[in-house]
């Protein structure tokens, strides 16, 4: 499977997900492709960061976890997998963080969408399942 294709709305900032190729327009305007960022000089804040237990999936948005205000948080994050892909949307009330139930193999690509700093991306060439990561943010100290 190809890698999925995010497009945004130029008139409502609405986010689409192409997964078959025929995604043109949106409420009758044209979308613009978003390119995903893979680099972040920091890497600390937009990365995803995954741990693996059998079939479930704990995604956290950044080593450090990214500020959820109303001004500043991540949208949603977004899992690609073999057969589609899983989509958690998150608001500034909740951790950047989801859960998803799917084999570590299925997995292609993880996507995170910050309001601010848009796209990010890890692919499974760069997935680390093993790498231990702390923070006194994270809701269990430490993933890994």
């Amino acid at each position: 499977m190809d890698k999925t294709r995010f497009y945004q709305c130029n008139d409502c900032n609405s986010t689409l997900f192409e997964m078959s190729g025929t995604v043109a327009q949106y409420c009758d305007h044209d979308l613009a492709g978003l390119k995903p960022n893979t680099i972040e000089a920091s890497k600390e804040k937009h990365i995803p960061v995954l741990k693996f237990q059998k079939t479930h999936l704990h995604v956290k948005v950044g080593r450090v976890p990214h500020p959820m205000t109303l001004d500043h948080s991540i949208l949603w994050i977004f899992v690609q997998t073999r057969n589609g892909g899983l989509y958690v949307q998150l608001t500034p009330e909740d951790l950047p963080e989801a859960n998803f139930m799917v084999k570590e193999n299925d997995v292609l690509a993880v996507y995170s969408y910050c309001d601010v700093h848009g796209l990010w991306m890890l692919d499974n060439a760069e997935l680390d399942y093993d790498e231990i990561v702390c923070s006194p943010e994270f809701s269990q100290g430490c993933i890994g």
